[in-house]
């Protein structure tokens, strides 16, 4: 008989950006996720009293559960400067009960359900392949990047999703990640631990030039191999980027990852499930409350076909 797995899907939220993105993803959580998959929102500690009452309420509307990340508050320890894109990976160190955690950015909405430990399967770590290698830097550089941690590059390479489609040694999508907390027999993986440990040691160490805000992803691949364990490459539906590939008509697209709220607007059907499902969770006013709190990020005329479509099919219906 197969083994039940718990789950949790963690998003982060700290900023009005990511809170007006987070009033998105919660509610598709809550229409989508399943029996043993729960979710929750990390918010920096210098940040928490800042959290708009609405995001608030959406999140518990939601049935997502806020929690600080530990030994934020006014610090950027343990990082040697400031590193936002950090948070993801402290909170990924954070203890968590359950036996499967999947990482979101925020600035994604879940299109249908998904069983993401069977996704994981019996890998330690899953993720997208990144769509474009710009980021991803040159063999040269990923041979110092691994050689601070002691080991030669891996023969392994992947194949970019856009583009050209170029290969080039592993490189994920740091937006959606799935790994595993605890073995069957109840013995914790550290996996959050290590990346932490792997990233921090990464920021010390590496001599050149890189983009600051890609640690996460420089590091992800590298830890897998730490672990003797290299990431499962996931299929693009599970990280589609509506940005780049727009409708992807024919194409699966089970988590959309819009980057920008504009482009979830322009989109034919994410945009206006998104706020369906807010409405779902809080009522037919709250798409032009969210418009009230987060007017500055939310691309307002863009977003307000859907408001009139909303309400119009309301009228209908009544």
């Amino acid at each position: 008989m197969a083994v039940s797995r718990t789950t949790e899907i963690f998003f982060m939220v700290d900023g009005a950006r990511l809170e007006a993105q987070a009033c998105l993803l919660a509610p598709t959580l809550k229409r989508h996720l399943k029996a043993g998959q729960r979710a929750v929102a990390y918010v920096r500690q210098d940040y928490r009293a800042k959290l708009e009452a609405f995001t608030i309420d959406v999140l518990h509307a939601s049935g997502v559960e806020i929690r600080d990340i530990p030994d934020t508050d006014n610090t950027h320890t343990p990082w040697a400067a400031p590193y936002p894109h950090g948070n993801k990976i402290l909170a990924a160190a954070a203890s968590r009960d359950c036996d499967v955690s999947v990482f979101l950015d925020t600035d994604m909405v879940l299109a249908a359900p998904v069983d993401f430990a069977a996704e994981l399967d019996d890998a330690l770590i899953a993720a997208c392949v990144s769509d474009y290698k710009s980021t991803a830097g040159e063999d040269e550089d990923w041979a110092e990047y691994y050689g601070v941690f002691g080991m030669d590059l891996p023969v392994e390479r992947v194949q970019y999703n856009g583009g050209r489609r170029l290969t080039s040694l592993p490189y994920y999508n740091a937006g959606m990640i799935v790994f595993r907390e605890r073995e069957v027999d109840g013995t914790p993986t550290h996996v959050g631990r290590d990346w932490l440990d792997t990233a921090v040691t990464f920021e010390a160490k590496v001599t050149r030039d890189y983009s600051r805000s890609n640690i996460d992803q420089f590091t992800l691949p590298i830890l897998g191999y730490r672990r003797a364990a290299p990431v499962k490459a996931l299929e693009q539906r599970m990280n589609f980027n509506i940005e780049s590939f727009g409708h992807g008509e024919g194409q699966r697209q089970t988590i959309a990852h819009y980057h920008r709220l504009g482009v979830l607007w322009a989109h034919q059907s994410h945009g206006r499930q998104a706020l369906d499902a807010l409405v779902e969770v809080t009522d037919i006013g709250a798409p032009v409350e969210f418009l009230e709190n987060f007017g500055a990020h939310a691309k307002r005329n863009r977003m307000k076909h859907h408001i009139r479509a909303i309400t119009q099919d309301m009228a209908t219906a009544a």
